[in-house]
Order: structure tokens, then C-alpha cells, then sequence
């Protein structure tokens, strides 16, 4: 069985190089992306027929914040109450997803995570899958797949260090650095950052400061050696 990183590449290679068309095989081309056997006939059927305890259910289609935080690798469903088959596209991370005939018919291609250019399905999303009992490998769930807020992304240390001298930037670095701190367990426990909303995260610094650095002035700062720390990189 394939794990996140392949099935991303098969993805890619096939909007590249298509070995077929793909059109109206939305959940094929998700199952197969994890070399999966086939487990419902349409998505409609699949959505139906995964375990609860694989599904992550959307709590408002138009929350910009539940989208940013679906992982990498999740298989996300819509069932609109006039679709027949419902849909079926894999997330690739950073708001974007891969789906079949979105943008060009009968192909893949990495589109918009939200699909709003087609609004039943977009307003119709039910949720998105972790794994499926159909999935042989780590107990069903995805290999490889991150249930945190961090999308994987390491962010280049000079990003983060402008928005720690500017504490009114929001940009993409200090989202992840904020992200990865959430899932170290330092911040509130019902902190959700916003990707170009959150800003330097002061307090969240200083409480993993305080437990790594205690001997700094200004626990609020943040440099080379808690990024190396925070992002484990070698």
C-alpha cells in the first residue's frame, strides 16, 4: 500500500501523464492513488461505507479554518441531495487538492481545495477520511498522514525572524510556526491559527521557551536554535 507522499506522486504523474481518462472516476482515482481496492461504487457509496472512526466531518463549509487544517493526504467527499454519485478529491496541502474533471474533463489536476467553482459540491462537502478499514496497512489509517495543525512545511527561518520583529505580520511562516507550536502543546487548547490572520505568537513562545530556554531575558523571542528545535531540522 502507498503512503501520502506516493499517493501525492501518482497523483501529479498522472495530471502529467495520463494512463486514462479519468472522467467521472473520482473515487477511482483516490482509492488507487493508495493502491486501495475498490470499496463502493461511487463516492457516494464510499463515504457511506468508511468506518466513523476514519471520518473527520465538516462543521461549516463556509470556515476557511476547517479547510486549512484538512491534512495532506485526506480523502474528502460531497454528497449533494441531487447527486447521484456524489465526489471524491484527495488533499495535497496548503488549500489545494487534487480532483478529476474540476478543471479540465476527464483529467486530474491540483485545483483550489474548496471546489467552490462547482457550489453543490462545495456546499454539499460532508467531510474527509484519515484511512478506511479498507486500507490494509497501519490499521487503516493513511501512512504517513499528519492529524496536526503543521502541514509538514518547514518555513525559512528569515520569514519567521521578520515576523518576530514586526509582531503586526501575518504570513505564511509565522502560521506554521504557530501551527507546530499547537501541536507541541504550547498555546490554548482550542487554538486554531489562521493562515494570513495569525500573527507572531508571543505567548505561545514564551511557555516553550520557559521550558526550553529558561535562562532567556526575553522568552518571547525566537531564534536559529528553537527553529532548529521547533521544525527538527538537521
Amino acid at each position: 500500500m502507498k503512503n501520502v507522499d506516493k499517493a501525492i506522486e501518482w497523483m501529479e504523474k498522472q495530471s502529467k501523464n495520463p494512463s486514462q481518462s479519468w472522467k467521472g472516476l473520482c473515487q477511482s482515482t483516490c482509492r488507487q492513488s493508495y493502491s486501495m481496492g475498490p470499496f463502493g461504487s461511487s463516492a457516494k457509496d464510499a463515504w457511506s461505507n468508511v468506518n466513523k472512526k476514519f471520518k473527520v466531518n465538516i462543521t461549516n463549509y463556509k470556515d476557511k479554518e476547517w479547510w486549512q487544517h484538512v491534512p495532506r493526504g485526506a480523502i474528502l467527499y460531497s454528497v449533494p441531495p441531487t447527486s447521484k454519485y456524489g465526489h471524491a478529491w484527495l488533499a495535497n496541502g496548503d488549500m489545494t487538492g487534487w480532483s478529476v474533471d474540476y478543471k479540465r474533463s476527464g483529467y486530474i489536476d491540483l485545483v483550489e481545495i474548496r471546489l467552490k467553482g462547482w457550489a453543490s459540491y462545495y456546499e454539499h462537502t460532508k467531510g474527509y477520511i484519515i484511512g478506511a478499514q479498507y486500507y490494509s496497512d497501519n490499521d487503516g489509517f493513511f501512512k504517513g498522514l499528519s492529524q496536526g495543525k503543521w502541514d509538514q512545511k518547514v518555513p525559512p527561518y528569515e520569514n519567521v525572524a521578520a515576523s518576530n520583529e514586526d509582531r503586526t505580520l501575518a504570513n505564511a511562516a509565522v502560521w506554521r510556526l504557530s501551527c507546530r507550536l499547537a501541536d507541541l502543546g504550547f498555546g490554548g487548547k482550542n487554538w486554531n491559527p489562521v493562515k494570513y490572520v495569525q500573527t507572531y505568537p508571543v505567548k505561545a513562545m514564551q511557555s516553550y521557551n520557559e521550558k526550553h530556554a529558561p535562562n532567556m531575558e526575553d522568552k518571547s523571542q525566537y531564534g536559529p536554535k528553537a527553529h532548529d528545535r521547533i521544525f527538527g531540522v538537521k
